[in-house]
């Protein structure tokens, strides 16, 4: 974003956004091993999938995706011809911009404006990053970016209730709670599908991730 010019009228970043666009955001790019975690992505996306006609899915959204070990994923589950993905860091960005199926947007999803509808909208290990303040403007993006009959696949840290853990020596820059419990009593419109848990030991390690399926009915 940027502040040179009506700096009244734009919105200021939170800290977690300034974190994720910065170096911090960067540098996590290099974190994962790409194959180990693209074929650990692609059993999880299948399990995630296992009670959904894949055929059905042919648009699909992710916020967050950083450098995409999702999308490329994604990509060999879906089939699909063009993905779209907003991201807030620039480094992040330029990785994404490589994948020729991937239609990504450098922007925070936080002053993201949903322009269109897809059949699958993805939250992965993003939602934990978000200030919960915010929560509600991007819960409703989220909604908003799903298509009539669509799904929404939530995967993150789940708690019943709200909590805030210190990561990788970083205060308020991550959040466990009940994310889909909130999206589903938010949107009357919306019910759970499927859920499950992805153990940090399995065969297929996902760090202890829950996942939630919902199906949006307008």
């Amino acid at each position: 974003m940027c502040y040179k010019h009506d700096e009244m009228s734009l919105p200021k970043q939170t800290l977690q956004e300034k974190f994720w666009k910065g170096k911090f955001g960067s540098n996590y790019i290099g974190r994962h091993k790409k194959n180990k975690w693209v074929k650990n992505n692609k059993y999880f996306f299948r399990k995630c999938f296992k009670n959904l006609n894949k055929k059905k899915i042919k648009t699909m959204i992710e916020f967050g995706p950083n450098n995409g070990l999702n999308l490329i994923a994604l990509n060999s589950v879906l089939k699909l011809k063009k993905i779209s993905a907003i991201e807030i860091n620039k480094v992040a960005f330029n990785e994404l911009k490589k994948l020729n199926y991937v239609s990504p947007t450098n922007k925070s999803v936080i002053d993201y404006i949903p322009k269109k509808k897809y059949d699958l909208v993805l939250s992965k290990g993003f939602l934990i990053h978000i200030n919960p303040n915010k929560l509600k403007k991007v819960y409703s993006n989220i909604y908003k970016s799903c298509k009539k009959n669509g799904h929404i696949l939530i995967c993150e840290y789940y708690n019943q209730t709200p909590v805030s853990v210190n990561y990788r020596g970083n205060k308020n820059v991550l959040f466990k709670r009940d994310f889909a419990g909130e999206i589903l009593k938010k949107f009357s419109k919306t019910t759970l599908v499927d859920y499950g848990f992805q153990y940090r030991n399995d065969k297929f390690p996902q760090d202890d991730m829950t996942w939630f399926l919902l199906k949006k009915h307008e």
